[in-house]
């Protein structure tokens, strides 16, 4: 990024809308659900297949699930810790760096319940996001967890090396480790 693209364009004209990045939601039988688009500039939209080779872009009619729900279930079933991220990108850095890991779709504060009967009898550690609605969802999700999950905690990641960090993203691009994570 250059400055110039933290302000607005000169002559009035924003710059086009790209996909980024689409991060697809399965089943617990591995059948793709729905899909999260990830646009620069950032924004974030979803997506059905139509059953004809497209896609439908709303999510009328289908069933909601946490992110990665196959991988979760053979992790919870295994009795591995779960990293309860924000967003699908934290997601994403989070297992490249071998942690099971999961997020409801649509970000901070659209929690269901059924995502946590998924979690029932899981150990699930919350990364909350360094902001208010980071930490608002972290007890939100944390309140519901509560009676359910076989043990759940809230974290925020700490800043690395005087680089701030607000998310799992953050924290390994400022050079934190998986050993200092799995120690938190």
């Amino acid at each position: 990024m250059t400055m110039a693209d933290l302000y607005p364009p000169k002559d009035g004209i924003a710059p086009a809308r790209t996909i980024v990045e689409s991060y697809p939601y399965h089943d617990a039988s591995g059948n793709l659900l729905f899909e999260t688009v990830r646009y620069y500039p950032k924004d974030f939209t979803q997506r059905q297949p139509d059953g004809k080779g497209e896609w439908s872009w709303n999510l009328k009619g289908v069933g909601r699930v946490l992110y990665r729900l196959p991988e979760l279930i053979k992790s919870i079933a295994k009795q591995h810790p779960v990293y309860l991220v924000e967003g699908e990108k934290d997601v994403a850095i989070m297992v490249e760096h071998g942690f099971c890991a999961t997020c409801n779709p649509m970000g901070a504060g659209k929690w269901k319940d059924s995502y946590t009967e998924t979690l029932r009898g899981a150990d699930v550690l919350i990364i909350a996001d360094k902001d208010k609605a980071g930490r608002d969802h972290a007890q939100l999700v944390a309140g519901k967890l509560a009676g359910t999950a076989k043990r759940g905690r809230i974290t925020e990641l700490p800043d690395v090396e005087g680089k701030p960090v607000k998310d799992a993203s953050d924290y390994f691009a400022a050079g934190g480790t998986v050993e200092d994570l799995i120690v938190l």
